[in-house]
């Protein structure tokens, strides 16, 4: 019963602790990531004139939606260099987006008396040695490749170079700390020679509408030579490697779940292996084969029963505790404790499975044992 209950318990746990990582990426990337965005299906560019602001106010059910040039470029400040991403963006992208809450240093504002600022990440800041003063900026110099001219003949003038006072310092996560400055869109235009065109457009709904409805009006109504990603695309690879995790961490822990099963089995042995006498004496008495069978049936369900209880209540406790007190701590990370977060339909699928794989055992062994160690033709 105790193994059963420390099997469930571990179960429960582990799969609580994936979803709380789950959990936790989701909210890292939906408060960076707009929940849907327009992409080229070739090439990396869309032309201005293929969307119109006219054909986005026709959309039921738009919040807002804003114009991208997302680029690579060279960073330089002082006598340090760094190769990040220029994501140039609409002026109130910060306030539409709820990028506020991502803020380390200064406020998200890309602009201040008609002229251009950046907002740059916590790991571009570092790697640059930067200081962030939002009274008096430093100038970041910023290098873009000029279209059309090659790095091995034009060497240095091969490159748009452009300052820009950095006034704000954001803070999601190591990666994207360390990949994104962020520009108004008309300076990302000219640095990167895009006066015509951008990368992508992101766009979310309204909060009373659904995201999968809103998803397949948007797909029923983009036009030729432009696709939607959602959130979970962008991020693709990182949701499945959790899940891949997750599931894999439960078929390891289901297989010690059957290794487990085996000691209800044995202690069903010894049973009848020291009741032998007594069931001759209640087959003496009348009892059939198939009520002395129900006996020990009964007995195995019942322990794999109370230790599936057991293991539940322990598991949700050690969940609970974790929540509220920190038990594991995370030195370093983005939170300060290990997430966890209880999904009530995976706590009852565990539960369902370690009282049906417990089941299974007692239906199959018990008449196998009986007949083995305590049956004869002799008796009834």
């Amino acid at each position: 019963m105790v193994v059963v209950a420390f099997v469930t318990a571990a179960m429960i746990t582990v799969l609580s602790a994936f979803s709380g990582i789950e959990e936790l990426v989701k909210d890292l990337f939906s408060s960076f990531d707009a929940p849907f965005t327009l992409v080229p299906s070739q090439g990396k560019t869309i032309p201005d004139s293929l969307l119109t602001d006219q054909w986005f106010s026709e959309i039921e059910g738009l919040a807002y939606y804003t114009r991208v040039i997302e680029e690579d470029a060279w960073l330089n400040y002082s006598h340090y260099n760094l190769v990040a991403t220029v994501k140039g963006v609409s002026s109130d992208y910060g306030k539409l987006a709820q990028f506020d809450s991502l803020m380390y240093i200064g406020a998200f504002k890309l602009t201040a008396d008609t002229m251009p600022r950046a907002v740059v990440g916590l790991g571009v800041r570092s790697e640059l040695m930067l200081p962030v003063d939002t009274v008096m900026p430093e100038q970041l110099e910023i290098n873009a490749p000029i279209r059309g001219k090659r790095l091995s003949r034009y060497r240095e003038q091969s490159f748009n170079r452009m300052f820009i006072p950095v006034t704000g310092v954001f803070s999601a996560n190591s990666e994207l700390d360390l990949k994104y400055v962020f520009v108004p869109l008309d300076f990302a235009r000219e640095l990167f020679g895009m006066p015509d065109d951008i990368s992508c457009i992101e766009l979310a709904p309204v909060a009373t509408v659904d995201e999968n409805i809103f998803l397949q009006r948007l797909q029923t109504i983009v036009p030729e030579g432009v696709k939607v990603k959602t959130r979970y695309d962008k991020n693709a690879l990182i949701y499945r490697t959790n899940a891949s995790e997750k599931w894999a961490t439960f078929l390891i822990l289901l297989f010690i779940l059957v290794i487990a099963s085996f000691n209800i089995i044995a202690s069903l042995t010894m049973l009848i292996i020291e009741k032998r006498g007594d069931i001759k004496v209640l087959g003496s008495m009348g009892m059939t084969r198939e009520m002395i069978q129900r006996i020990f049936i009964y007995e195995g369900l019942m322990i794999n029963f109370l230790g599936a209880v057991g293991g539940t209540v322990l598991g949700l406790t050690v969940c609970f505790l974790q929540q509220k007190f920190g038990l594991v701590a995370m030195s370093g990370a983005v939170v300060d404790y290990y997430p966890v977060m209880i999904k009530p339909l995976d706590v009852a699928g565990i539960f369902v499975t370690v009282v049906a794989i417990g089941s299974l055992f007692c239906l199959l062994m018990v008449r196998l044992l009986l007949r083995q160690f305590a049956w004869n033709d002799k008796t009834p």
